[in-house]
């Protein structure tokens, strides 16, 4: 089960929704700094989680409104439900992937090369986490009765687990510029690269991480809900 697939699965576990609800409540408990997912997707995971006969759903007529689908879990969906977030929790992060396997690999990077992207990384990380607090102070803000626990639980982890990497990352950076002293001199090989006409750069195709701030706004535009669902 993906990411936003336990999302979908667990708001509708709270009680009947449709399926503009469920964007509603994604965006209002800042779930979009964790999840990737557009207002049409929730439709297209609703419908996959119905034939897999996690969910139920009626046509319900609202009044001088278009007759919309309301979803129910069923006890079947409960169990998977309950299954998948218990799994989540028991098992500690998986090593070896990722960042992880960068640091373990490090050597095959100059030493400049390693100081360049640690750098990099951290300023990203530093951005990520001034997001994800502002959120938070948000809605902390909007919400005069407090947050309910498992919101305070996924805002407070994530920046726990940010402020931690950061300061292994300032002491590990320190203590590789103290070790390597020369990957903070300019580098005339860096600024005044050419690449010749007969030379063609190597690009490597892999996944990389959306902005955070981007796809936020860019997911946060109000729609309409479609007709009919």
């Amino acid at each position: 089960m993906t990411d936003a697939e336990l999302t979908v699965l667990s708001l509708v576990s709270e009680g009947e929704r449709f399926g503009y609800e469920i964007q509603q409540l994604i965006d209002a408990r800042g779930l979009r700094e964790w999840l990737t997912i557009g207002f049409s997707s929730i439709y297209y995971i609703l419908n996959r989680l119905e034939r897999q006969n996690l969910l139920t759903s009626e046509l319900r007529s609202g009044r001088g409104t278009p007759a919309q689908k309301v979803y129910r879990i069923t006890d079947a969906g409960k169990g998977v439900l309950q299954t998948s977030v218990s799994d989540l929790l028991r098992q500690p992060r998986a090593l070896g992937t990722g960042f992880e396997l960068g640091l373990a690999n490090l050597t095959v990077l100059k030493p400049r090369q390693v100081y360049k992207v640690l750098s990099h990384h951290r300023t990203d990380l530093q951005q990520r986490l001034e997001l994800v607090r502002k959120s938070w102070e948000r809605h902390q803000q909007d919400d005069d009765e407090g947050q309910s626990v498992h919101i305070r639980a996924l805002f407070t982890h994530s920046i726990a687990l940010m402020e931690a990497e950061l300061s292994w990352l300032d002491s590990f950076i320190e203590d590789w510029r103290a070790r390597h002293p020369s990957v903070t001199e300019a580098s005339t090989t860096e600024t005044n690269e050419v690449v010749q006409p007969h030379e063609k750069k190597t690009e490597l195709h892999r996944r990389t991480t959306p902005d955070p701030v981007k796809m936020i706004q860019k997911l946060k535009r109000p729609k309409q809900p479609p007709a009919g669902e």
